[in-house]
């Protein structure tokens, strides 16, 4: 008989390809034998998959000490990890908007009764709709900002180089918004809103930072908390700007082609 997968002619007693190691015992495919191989895939003692998610919680410097040096096998590698965080926050805003949209409703403090965009009344909450619907792409966006940042706040550090301060705050921002999927998923049935929740982020966010250059630079807890908070600082003003920015040129721009007018012109 021959492999099936490179063609390799093998005696009919092989159970495996010696060339390629593909098995020769296919069975047909059954929803029971797919639930397995998922199940096995994600979460048995050896996957990839778990043993990154534990050692980025308990001990990240394990991880991105070894995709710095070069020992990539043992982990999930850090390109495949952000996909993974970005399918899951597309998954949770797709629970989110799909099953609970009342926890994205926005207080709009009366800004739509200010301004009209195209004759219709200016909607936050379709701002942040498609906020959310590009919460992936934005989350890519801004990691050069972090990792400028953080390599900024350590420039008295010699160990890591900006392309391995990349590998930090790829690893460092997956791993939480990981975290934070599955913190979103428990607390729905306490019907939080969103919007208000999510304000606190930052304060997890910057224990685990904390706790994770702590362990990156021998540093003391104090040193690294204010490095932490500094550096996401830079970060938010950084941001903001980029924000305002781009707000302000989109709103020159929609004023200019006329589709932006006082809500209450004659």
């Amino acid at each position: 008989m021959n492999c099936k997968n490179c063609k390799t002619i093998l005696s009919d007693n092989h159970n495996f390809c010696s060339n390629c190691g593909e098995s020769t015992k296919v069975k047909r495919l059954k929803v029971k034998s797919i639930i397995g191989l998922f199940f096995s895939n994600f979460f048995s003692v050896d996957n990839k998959f778990l043993k990154t998610f534990t050692d980025l919680t308990i001990r990240p410097e394990t991880v991105i000490n070894n995709y710095v040096s070069g020992f990539r096998k043992k982990y999930v590698n850090v390109i495949t990890y952000l996909g993974l965080s970005i399918t899951l926050i597309g998954f949770q805003f797709f629970i989110l908007r799909r099953f609970f949209p009342e926890l994205l409703i926005v207080d709009s403090l009366n800004v739509s009764n200010n301004l009209k965009i195209n004759n219709d009344a200016f909607d936050i909450n379709a701002v942040f709709d498609s906020f959310y619907q590009y919460q992936g792409l934005l989350t890519i966006l801004f990691i050069p900002i972090y990792t400028f940042a953080s390599r900024l706040l350590f420039l008295d550090f010699k160990k890591y180089n900006l392309a391995e301060h990349f590998v930090i705050n790829i690893y460092t921002n997956a791993h939480f918004f990981i975290i934070w999927f599955f913190i979103t998923i428990i607390t729905l049935p306490l019907k939080l809103n969103y919007n208000l929740f999510s304000q606190f982020v930052i304060i997890p966010m910057i224990i685990y930072l904390t706790f994770t250059f702590k362990r990156l630079y021998a540093l003391r807890t104090f040193d690294a908390c204010i490095r932490v908070v500094a550096y996401n600082i830079i970060a938010l003003i950084v941001t903001g700007v980029i924000i305002i920015t781009c707000a302000i040129a989109y709103g020159f721009y929609i004023a200019y082609t006329g589709q932006l007018t006082p809500f209450n012109a004659h």
